[in-house]
């Protein structure tokens, strides 16, 4: 009667554990504001600042153009994209047969962006909060 006992109690404990496998991953979550990584910035050792956020599939890339790489105006140049969702990646199409790009998580928080054969870019996590910069910069 012990064994039998024993023997139920233990099959009990196995049928009750948790079966990780059959529950869904956690859905990757890009929302944020990441900044471009120094080892990215490829402009003979300049400072470029340049932001990336990103708000559900909304992607806007903000680069300031007063800095060291643009020697520009006191303003961030913006522009606007809409990702679609592959797997644990988000997609950008530029269209026009300009090319696209893919985002996926980098390290714990960080973005690598694969230029798809053309290279990549590391961009830091910077916050949760989905930011805005400005002045933004006139096209004129």
């Amino acid at each position: 009667m012990k064994k039998i006992l024993s023997i139920s109690i233990l099959l009990f404990l196995f049928a009750c554990e948790d079966d990780k496998a059959d529950e869904p991953d956690e859905p990757v979550i890009f929302d944020g504001t990441y900044k471009l990584s120094e080892a990215s910035m490829g402009c003979d050792g300049a400072t470029d600042i340049q932001y990336v956020t990103i708000d559900g599939l909304k992607v806007c890339r903000w680069d300031y153009d007063g800095d060291a790489c643009d020697d520009g105006d006191d303003c961030y140049y913006k522009d606007s994209f809409i990702a679609t969702k592959h797997g644990d990646a988000l997609k950008i199409d530029f269209g026009d047969n300009e090319g696209s790009l893919v985002a996926t998580r980098h390290g714990t928080n960080g973005l690598k962006v694969d230029f798809g054969g053309d290279g990549y870019e590391i961009w830091d996590y910077e916050s949760s909060e989905v930011k805005t910069y400005s002045p933004i910069c006139s096209n004129d």
